[in-house]
């Protein structure tokens, strides 16, 4: 250690400023500049380090470190030239240009190896063009998306209204039937019968044994025409209800057509009274029992046919969620409930008592092609959580178990205060 102190102190050398003949001129002119040099070089390292820790993500921040030290170490050399104008330490300023000579090297050799995978990094306009490529894209899967809901809808509306057509054939053939059967063709009977006896009714009605029971068969003909007219009657009032039932049910759907991507005020009450109009056979037919809690909420700036789109399918879903026949003591019931959740969002949610969710399935039920169904595909409650994000809503699925039924939860945001005149 001796040593190493006495090199440094050697006595041998003069200071530097004896080579500047101590001229104030030259001797501060390099002063300053070695003062602002170093001041500068030493800046450098500080600014790269506060960039580093700000951009955590950046692929090659240990360059940025190397270029720090070189970059360092560089600016103690002007500091070391500054010092030895009055101070002769040269063995310690050839020490710092060793260190420095070897930063250098080694940040030059990490340069070097660090070309070819700077090089792969896409520029700004490649980044424009994957970015144009990409929002290309997504609009595409959008309007793939928006079709196949529209077509899940538009099948929806052909089952309900197929279903509904089974009503209008079992009436229109139980009216047929009756006015085949009908007791009309007596009545043709007794007038032909009086035509023949026109000339002596009298007569006839007094002691012709078919006249004395004439009064009394057109009594009970009547009655029983009186009959047949109550039903074919009330055949013809349910006749006249599924038609105006597949009218409304071709209605709702023809409001839902022809309008894309459109933001509207929407009442979610009413949106949800539409699900349940295209839904209505089916759950009859399965003989679900609904429930509706509906609170009063604010309108809601939406997409109305992607939520339409959702309700169905959650609708859809909890129906499947049953057994094709009830348990002994419950029914099948889906309740539907809207509230509101804070003032900002709105809430809906559907709740079945059917087979419930297992808890390994629950924290997968949103993932594309997840299913527990083995006709399903695994896309319709993906889809539905993907455009419910897509509105800044939250689709959230809870279930105390297999058996325990379920219940999907919708949270949309209010979006903003709705004006008057726009409802």
């Amino acid at each position: 250690m001796d040593w190493l102190l006495q090199l440094l102190r050697d006595d041998r050398f003069m200071p530097h400023g004896h080579c500047y003949l101590w001229l104030p001129e030259l001797l501060w002119t390099n002063v300053v500049s070695d003062g602002l040099i170093a001041a500068s070089y030493l800046t450098i390292p500080v600014t790269l380090i506060y960039f580093i820790r700000k951009r955590r993500d950046l692929p090659f921040d240990w360059m940025f470190g190397a270029f720090g030290v070189f970059i360092l170490a560089c600016g103690s050399t002007h500091v070391m030239d500054i010092w030895t104008i009055w101070h002769p330490d040269y063995w310690l300023a050839a020490y710092i240009k060793v260190i420095t000579a070897i930063a250098s090297v080694i940040t030059a050799v990490l340069l070097v190896k660090l070309v070819p995978a700077a090089l792969r990094i896409p520029s700004p306009s490649q980044l424009r063009k994957v970015n144009d490529e990409l929002r290309s894209a997504q609009a595409e899967l959008v309007a793939t998306a928006r079709r196949a809901g529209m077509a899940e809808i538009a099948t929806n509306v052909l089952h309900n209204v197929g279903n509904v057509l089974n009503s209008v054939n079992v009436s229109a053939s139980l009216v047929s039937e009756q006015v085949h059967a009908s007791k009309a063709h007596a009545l043709g009977k007794v007038v032909q019968l009086l035509r023949e006896h026109q000339a002596d009714l009298g007569h006839f009605f007094k002691h012709d044994d078919k006249g004395k029971l004439l009064p009394e068969y057109l009594t009970k003909l009547a009655q029983a025409m009186a009959v047949e007219q109550q039903h074919m009657l009330e055949e013809l009032a349910n006749l006249s209800k599924s038609v105006d039932h597949i009218k409304e049910i071709i209605a709702t759907q023809q409001s839902y057509a022809g309008k894309v991507d459109v933001i509207e005020p929407v009442q979610i009450v009413e949106l949800v009274e539409d699900a349940l109009r295209m839904s209505c056979d089916s759950l009859s037919r399965h003989q679900v029992t609904v429930v509706k809690e509906y609170d009063s909420v604010p309108h809601v700036l939406l997409d109305k046919h992607q939520v339409l789109q959702i309700l169905l399918n959650l609708i859809n879903n909890a129906k499947r969620a049953m057994p094709d026949e009830p348990g002994q003591g419950q029914g099948h019931q889906i309740t539907l409930r809207v509230t509101k959740s804070g003032d900002a969002a709105v809430q809906l949610q559907v709740t079945d008592n059917g087979e419930g969710i297992a808890p390994e399935n629950l924290i997968r039920i949103f993932s594309h092609g997840f299913t527990t169904r083995q006709d399903g595909h695994g896309f319709g409650l993906h889809s539905c959580a993907l455009a419910t994000k897509g509105m800044g809503g939250v689709l959230t699925a809870h279930s105390e178990g297999a058996g325990s039924g379920a219940t999907f939860t919708l949270r949309l945001p209010v979006r903003a205060t709705v004006p008057a005149e726009a409802l």
